[in-house]
């Protein structure tokens, strides 16, 4: 990302982040939201596996999908349009309005994407928006904010001043009386309309069934009362069968709003028609005299081709938007027509990677919060991460992290760099109880004045690390410290062999190594990633080991699921070595409490302690319970669990440099979970996440101590 890219993705998030009021309207929107799903989700244990293999299905047999549903919706006397392009939808859709038409349109994504109101409005056509949240946009005249709420970003008092001047009056400014305004307001536009135009929430190809879903009953009347309705999807609407359809359409409702249902499904099965028995024939009944299906290709086959054929999986319910954290603080500046990652992969594969790169590609966060809240568990940052390998391809990482990376791929380097901060860092930086700050503002590098950092070892761990020598030890392992503990938390280095020496475990240690290169790949910066990831790969695969523990999830991630991917094209001996180490790596709370008998610490702690787990153990390696049980086996710990425990802390390494004052923000919620749970230590199992924790209990001036679950541990063994 360049300078200049980097400065409009900043200046979006910096007016993202002061506008409070649409923050306020999305936070109202979370708390309905979030919950219902959550309680709801569990209703349908199959639902997701489900619908990921009618979508798998689907894009894997797109051509054969879209003729057998051409067929059919032909054959219900509906008109379809194969778009190639939104330019082709757009002409198609206005050749079939008068001019001077009156067009009623409901809630559409696809609608969106080829912004065919504005195209409509443009050559004299009036678009009237039916659904409430898009209607309150058109009136206000700024863009949807969130797939299912669009309007959730202008509060009430604002909506009703606008309601007020559309009719004339002044209404009591509450949500009942805005919903009587709005079906009054409408109701004269459905009856006069020349054209309806909707999206389509999935599509049966064998019965040539549109279906839609909905909670208003807008759709439906926009869909029944013009003579003409035209309905517009992108061809990944289509599945087989009527029975999978019925499936999108609860996904869209589970997922989406926590609701088993929608309150309205319509199916459209071609025109309206009634048999007449005097005639003995067809003739029209009610609903529209005309059914035109425009489907868009516009860009899908280009997507599948370039390997991001999960993109087309996405139902639209918007459920990664109500997980994901940087959403939640930046809101509609964090995507690109489609909101969200999501919007991204869709601005890439209309090749426009620039737009990508302008409208936040930069900043996902990799928490993976919205893979797993997503119905058809797309891999939004892995494709985002892809896509970030494009850019670097095209224009290099950028002088700072190209910096940065080399140094990281030698293992001399990184040392020398420590004792020079460590030396002349006091000329910049300044002691404060929890760290240091800076005497100077370093923005540029994620360093102003304020910021609390770690401070750096005289020695690195790997310097002082003195593993206890056992004569018959139970397991022998190999011991991975990563940067942040080789050159600042080295603390935790020694208890991490304080508590394996107290088990008999042997730990066996490299003279030297370098990052595990999770920054790099992240970045999109495969070749660095690869110099890093072939010497760990020679230096531990050389162990005689039964396991290969790590204190930072990162670390372990980028050995146990990166490295199988850097090197999949490569040599088969390559590859088997590599899959090999995959095999042996453990996060130390896994190893603790399944592959050895834990030893019971004799003495206890009085300390009251909650836990936050870490995106990368708890998401990519499933790692959730075996802290907690570490934790509740001290004598004297009062554990309390808080709420939201596995939602990100807003760190993300280098994403805490480039974009400080967002992940600050993330950070400032999770802090209030913590301090709802009147905790005096605040455990982890990320080197990364104590950091930033850290930092962050200093600039609110809170009380509580930041502790790796190793390092409570070995307190409870006796070390101080």
């Amino acid at each position: 990302m360049g300078n200049k890219t980097y400065k409009i993705v900043k200046s979006k998030v910096t007016e993202g982040l002061h506008d409070m009021e649409s923050r306020k309207g999305r936070f109202r929107a979370f708390d309905a939201i979030r919950p219902a799903m959550l309680k709801m989700v569990p209703n349908y244990p199959e639902l997701s596996n489900r619908l990921r293999k009618i979508k798998e299905y689907s894009m894997g047999h797109l051509d054969e999908v879209i003729a057998k549903a051409q067929q059919s919706l032909e054959e219900k006397g509906c008109k379809v349009y194969l778009a190639e392009t939104a330019e082709d939808a757009q002409k198609y859709i206005v050749s079939l309005i008068p001019d001077q038409g009156l067009v009623v349109k409901s809630k559409s994504n696809a609608g969106k994407e080829i912004n065919i109101s504005h195209y409509l409005e443009d050559r004299g056509v009036k678009v009237v928006e039916t659904d409430l949240g898009d209607r309150i946009n058109q009136l206000a005249k700024c863009e949807a904010s969130h797939s299912l709420a669009p309007a959730i970003h202008i509060p009430i008092e604002k909506i009703t001043k606008l309601f007020s001047d559309e009719e004339g009056t002044r209404l009591e400014c509450t949500p009942e009386a805005l919903v009587v305004s709005a079906r009054k307001g409408l109701r004269d536009f459905l009856v006069k309309a020349d054209v309806g135009i909707s999206g389509a929430n999935a599509i049966a190809a064998d019965t040539g069934s549109v279906f839609v879903t909905e909670n208003e009953g807008n759709i439906r009347a926009v869909s029944m009362m013009p003579k003409v309705h035209i309905v517009i999807a992108g061809v990944e609407k289509i599945v087989s069968s009527l029975e999978d359809a019925m499936q999108v359409v609860r996904a869209a409702a589970v997922y989406g709003v926590g609701q088993d249902i929608g309150t309205y499904v319509s199916v459209i099965s071609g025109v309206s028609e009634a048999l007449d028995p005097d005639l003995d024939e067809y003739t029209h009944g009610q609903g529209p005299k005309e059914v035109h299906i425009v489907l868009l290709k516009n860009g899908r086959k280009q997507a599948i081709d370039a390997g991001f054929k999960e993109s087309l999986y996405c139902i639209n319910c918007g459920s990664c938007l109500n997980f994901c954290p940087v959403y939640a603080e930046v809101g509609g500046k964090y995507g690109y027509k489609y909101l969200g990652g999501r919007g991204l992969v869709f601005a890439a594969f209309h090749g426009d990677l620039e737009k990508s790169e302008e409208n936040g590609l930069s900043l996902c966060i990799g928490c993976q919060k919205c893979q797993t809240a997503c119905p058809v568990q797309m891999a939004t940052p892995a494709m985002l991460w892809k896509l970030r390998q494009d850019a670097v391809a095209k224009e290099g990482v950028g002088w700072k992290k190209d910096l940065v990376f080399s140094m990281l791929t030698k293992p001399r380097t990184l040392p020398v760099v420590s004792k020079l901060a460590t030396t002349f860092g006091k000329l910049a930086l300044k002691e404060s109880e929890t760290g240091m700050t800076s005497r100077l503002t370093f923005n540029s590098f994620g360093l102003p004045q304020e910021r609390v950092i770690p401070r750096f070892s005289d020695k690195s761990f790997m310097e002082i690390a003195k593993p206890k020598t056992i004569a018959k030890p139970i397991k022998k392992v190999g011991f991975y410290p990563g940067c942040v503990v080789n050159y600042t938390e080295t603390d935790l280095g020694e208890a991490l062999l304080h508590v394996l020496g107290e088990n008999n475990v042997e730990v066996k240690l490299p003279k030297e190594d370098v990052c595990c290169g999770i920054p790099s790949i992240v970045s999109g910066d495969l070749d660095h990633a690869k110099t890093m990831a072939l010497k760990n790969i020679e230096t531990y695969s050389s162990f005689d080991m039964d396991a290969l523990v790590f204190v930072c999830p990162s670390c372990a991630v980028a050995f146990k699921e990166e490295y199988p991917k850097l090197f999949a094209e490569d040599s088969p001996e390559l590859q088997e070595k590599v899959k090999r180490l995959a095999l042996k790596v453990k996060d130390i709370n896994e190893f603790l409490i399944q592959d050895i008998e834990l030893k019971l610490p004799e003495q206890g702690l009085i300390e009251k302690v909650t836990y936050h787990d870490p995106c990368h153990l708890a998401r990519s390696m499933g790692v959730k319970k075996e802290p907690r049980e570490i934790i509740q086996m001290i004598p004297g710990v009062d554990y309390v669990e808080m709420q939201d425990a596995d939602t990100c802390c807003g760190f993300g390494g280098s994403f805490s440099l480039s974009f400080y004052e967002l992940s600050q923000r993330i950070n400032e919620g999770k802090l209030k979970t913590v301090t709802d749970t009147q905790a005096t230590t605040l455990a982890t199992s990320c080197p990364g996440c104590m950091v930033h924790f850290r930092d962050g209990i200093a600039q609110h001036k809170m009380k509580q101590k930041v502790s790796h679950v190793v390092q409570i541990l070995s307190r409870a063994y006796g070390r101080r």
